[in-house]
């Protein structure tokens, strides 16, 4: 250790380790104080090996496989957060101006027009119970 930097460095990376330390012995110390020792643990064991009995080796696998994916999911996610901010002061200042030469810049949707509902299925319904209704009062 030749700096502060150093030093102060090496004493917060001691603090720490003692902190850590101290929690890990009071909760082993607070699991023996009960009367059964570990036994939320020993049951918990027993039901995670059961869990993976059950889902088997595909699915196992796949959970780490998830796992395994889950950091380049985040790094993606990281690098194409810019490109969205990009676009999204893109579409901005393209709406500011076209409101500025008097055109609107919003998309026309309306949403009375909006089948997501099923509104289109929900009218195809009610004429084909007229055409019905029509057939049977002649």
């Amino acid at each position: 250790m030749n700096t502060l930097v150093d030093f102060i460095t090496h004493i917060k990376s001691v603090e720490y380790l003692i902190a850590i330390a101290s929690i890990g012995l009071f909760i082993i110390f607070w699991e023996l104080l009960e009367p059964e020792p570990f036994g939320g643990l020993r049951r918990a064991l027993k039901e995670d090996m059961a869990y993976l009995k059950r889902i088997g080796m595909k699915g196992v696998v796949k959970t780490i496989g998830k796992v395994v994916a889950a950091p380049f999911i985040g790094l993606a996610y990281v690098i194409m957060l810019p490109v969205g901010f990009f676009f999204a002061i893109l579409y901005t200042a393209i709406g500011g101006l076209l409101n500025l030469a008097g055109v609107s810049s919003t998309l026309r949707w309306r949403p009375m027009e909006a089948y997501f509902a099923g509104r289109r299925a929900k009218k195809e319904r009610k004429e084909e119970k007229s055409e019905k209704s029509e057939k049977s009062e002649k």
